[in-house]
């Protein structure tokens, strides 16, 4: 960062409630003088410096950006806004072309499109038209849990007359001991992130805060291992999970991220624990392990390890997954996990005064998925749209990281 990232506007020293403290280029050096000063005073200069940029990005977004990202922020960061606007913004969002794509595609008994686990040339689904992607992107846009397409689309899991049948179904006992795949990661996250976790209907075939919990479980078991080599096996020469393993994938992070009943201190420590510990095992990028269910070798669903880990792109130091990174800080552990907050201050080096990121997004980035998606403005035929998508995931993850 340039003068943004500066709590004065020289290299003199300036007060500030009575405290001096010299002036800085970075955050970098705001945390390098902490470490050497007395401890109270650079902290308070960090976070004003934080506050600054995060009220500057605030601000812009909310003169320039797409409705769904200001109805985000008034909700989510500034924890208001009146119904009258609330109405006329989602007004704005519902006739856009990517949620017509998605509305249109909604079936008479709710469900959406010919498709569950994302985007299948085959069955005629396309990157929206299908049911997990379509309605994790509706909630994205700020359609609340009541929203009538929302609304629909989650009461279609319990229909007695299934368009998709193994969606439609209580998950096995044995969906739990498969590691880092089953039907319970992809539904119960969409569910969540559609605002259930406690307004879903009494039933007795999904189990909310069961899934919740598991997911905590697949993260605080790696503090059980001091090695990969604790987890993986080889078979037919491809390493793949030992029976039974409990390890975490991106739908367990998309869970815990959206979800509440599982949030106390001891927890959130604990993950924070967890996280450090998986970071710290050395993951190869050539190295994929596989989920053996008796004699098949399936792709687990992004598991935090190896080459998936890799494909995450979080072992890449000059990559950076918004949309996880976004996940991680919702879960309020970044500043406790020493890899994620190397990231982290990474990301806010990366924002200039003019509010420009120097970070080149591909083309592809706009796309969404079962394991992805971040764009919310209409398309990114300007600059100034890619920019307003790249600043509202930075707006969140300052927001849920500090």
């Amino acid at each position: 960062m340039a003068t943004l990232a500066r709590a004065t506007t020289n290299r003199t020293k300036q007060t500030r409630q009575g405290f001096n403290f010299p002036a800085c280029d970075s955050i970098y050096r705001y945390q390098a003088s902490y470490n050497s000063y007395d401890g109270f005073l650079y902290p308070f200069a960090y976070y004003e410096v934080v506050r600054l940029m995060k009220q500057k990005i605030m601000d812009f977004l909310l003169s320039n950006a797409d409705p769904s990202i200001v109805l985000r922020i008034k909700k989510e960061v500034l924890n208001y806004i009146s119904d009258n606007e609330n109405e006329t913004l989602l007004s704005k969002i519902t006739p856009q072309a990517n949620i017509q794509t998605v509305i249109k595609a909604q079936k008479p008994d709710g469900w959406i499109g010919n498709a569950f686990h994302g985007r299948s040339p085959a069955a005629g689904a396309g990157m929206l038209d299908n049911m997990e992607v379509g309605l994790r992107f509706l909630a994205e846009k700020g359609l609340p849990p009541e929203n009538k397409f929302i609304s629909k689309a989650v009461h279609a899991f319990f229909l007695d007359e299934p368009f998709h049948n193994e969606c439609r179904m209580k998950a096995p006992a044995d969906d739990y001991t498969v590691t880092a795949l089953g039907l319970f990661h992809a539904r119960s996250s969409i569910l969540i992130r559609a605002g259930y976790e406690y307004l879903l209907p009494e039933n007795d075939c999904i189990d909310l805060k069961h899934d919740v919990n598991h997911s905590f479980k697949t993260f605080a078991n790696v503090l059980n291992y001091s090695s990969l080599d604790d987890v993986i096996d080889t078979s037919k020469r491809k390493l793949c999970f030992k029976e039974e393993t409990l390890w975490p994938c991106s739908y367990d992070l998309r869970m815990l991220a959206h979800s509440h009943s599982w949030r106390t201190g001891k927890n959130i420590s604990l993950l924070a624990e967890a996280l450090n510990k998986l970071f710290s095992f050395e993951h190869e990028c050539e190295k994929m392990v596989y989920t053996k269910i008796k004699s098949f070798y399936k792709s687990p669903c992004l598991a935090f390890i190896h080459n998936q880990i890799y494909c995450l792109g979080l072992m890449d130091e000059n990559y950076i997954n918004f949309d996880l990174m976004e996940l991680f800080a919702r879960c309020g552990v970044v500043k406790q996990v020493g890899f994620l907050n190397s990231k982290y201050e990474h990301l806010l080096s990366l924002v200039n005064d003019d509010l420009t990121v120097n970070y080149k997004l591909s083309p592809r980035e706009r796309n969404w998925g079962p394991y992805g998606g971040f764009a919310l403005e209409e398309d990114w035929k300007t600059k100034a749209r890619k920019q307003c998508d790249l600043l509202f995931r930075i707006l969140l993850i300052i927001h849920y990281a500090e």
